[in-house]
């Protein structure tokens, strides 16, 4: 784990949308994480590679920022790579679950397999509700995909998950306009 952070109980983070419809079932708290070593060819989030510092925030700030948040009904981890800070992703995860009904999705481009070797697999399968796992290679995009980028990424609903199964089809992008008139687009644009 790449851990250059100012605190060890602090998320290094590129950017929060509050509200999303996109990233899983229903309007979803969405983090994206600062950070990524896998380097994924074609990847669109190249700005979050680097382990630099951005916006640090103390997991429990993020937590009761989460809990403040109305009318969600569940968060969802990106990146970057969000394993690459999986203490605090961890916990944070085990807290929702834990404390909450909210539901957690969590993107992550490491196999199942790698996460199980990195001793991360038990507590993301015990406290997520959908797991999207692999590397988007760009050879197989597919811009039919609603919640992956390429065909090779699993989706993964641990046994006790609390979403249904639902449909990957119907590509979805998400404009956002910011009180300053900014414009952020999410999904997965073609």
């Amino acid at each position: 784990m790449h851990n250059t952070y100012k605190c060890k109980s602090s998320f290094n983070l590129s950017h929060i949308e509050p509200h999303t419809h996109i990233y899983g079932p229903g309007t979803r708290f969405s983090i994206w994480l600062q950070g990524c070593t896998l380097g994924c060819k074609g990847c669109w989030n190249t700005q979050m590679w680097p382990h630099r510092e951005n916006t640090f925030v103390h997991r429990e700030k993020l937590y009761q920022q989460i809990l403040s948040t109305p009318e969600i009904s569940g968060v969802t981890f990106l990146g970057g790579e969000p394993l690459e800070q999986a203490d605090n992703t961890l916990w944070l995860i085990k807290r929702i679950k834990e404390k909450t009904d909210l539901t957690s999705v969590v993107y992550t481009g490491f196999e199942q397999s790698e996460l199980e070797a990195k001793g991360y697999w038990p507590t993301l399968y015990e406290n997520s509700d959908l797991i999207i796992s692999g590397r988007y290679q760009q050879s197989l995009r597919n811009t039919y995909l609603r919640l992956r980028g390429s065909t090779n990424q699993k989706l993964i609903y641990p046994l006790d998950s609390r979403l249904m199964k639902e449909s990957d089809g119907g590509n979805e992008i998400e404009i956002v306009i910011d009180s300053l008139g900014s414009i952020t687009t999410l999904g997965y644009p073609d």
